[in-house]
């Protein structure tokens, strides 16, 4: 992806379309962009596969918004991240697929667990992106306003009796807390060794 970034940036510039100076955002975004695509074509295909093309979708929609900003552990390289998150939802959607969850309230029970564990840790911040007082604040207001969208989708999904949309929302819950708790051990690990 590198060569092929770097080959569009040098077309771009040699046609004079964008400036040399501006070489690194323009590589970045890019970068970025390509990264998007093809964890979005990940998502798909693992759905598709699955024959859980909704519960695939559903499950990143549930996740992102409060991993974002509750933060948590994170994979030193980007190949690593994209494994990893193959990995993950490859997890997801066979504890879909088994109906590891269908009683509503144990999905509901299990939430609000996770859902303590977010509030209680979020943010945890990465080595790579230390958090400042102001962002600490701001971040914990999103992780508050995204959670309590989840947890409104959640309870519409139970109302309805859609146990395996509920399920899925309900393990993107439970995925961020572990995430959080990684995080913070690793985090306390990495300050213990520093010192």
């Amino acid at each position: 992806m590198e060569s092929l970034v770097n080959r569009i940036i040098s077309t771009l510039i040699s046609n004079e379309i964008i400036k040399k100076e501006d070489k690194e955002i323009y590589s970045y975004g890019l970068k970025q962009m390509a990264t998007t695509i093809l964890n979005l074509i990940t998502i798909l295909v693992l759905g598709i596969i699955f024959n859980m093309v909704l519960e695939s979708i559903l499950f990143t929609l549930m996740y992102i918004p409060v991993r974002i900003y509750a933060g948590g552990y994170h994979c030193r390289t980007p190949l690593r991240c994209y494994l990893y998150s193959i990995l993950q939802l490859i997890l997801v959607l066979l504890a879909l697929k088994i109906q590891l969850l269908t009683n509503p309230m144990i999905i509901t029970i299990m939430s609000i667990i996770s859902s303590i564990v977010i509030l209680s840790l979020a943010p945890v911040e990465d080595e790579n992106k230390p958090l400042d007082e102001i962002e600490i604040k701001v971040y914990e207001k999103r992780t508050i306003r995204n959670l309590i969208i989840v947890l409104s989708i959640l309870c519409i999904t139970l109302i309805f009796n859609k146990i395996n949309l509920s399920s899925c929302i309900c393990i993107s819950l439970l995925c961020n807390g572990i995430m959080l708790m990684l995080g913070k051990i690793n985090n306390s690990v990495r300050y213990k060794y520093s010192k």
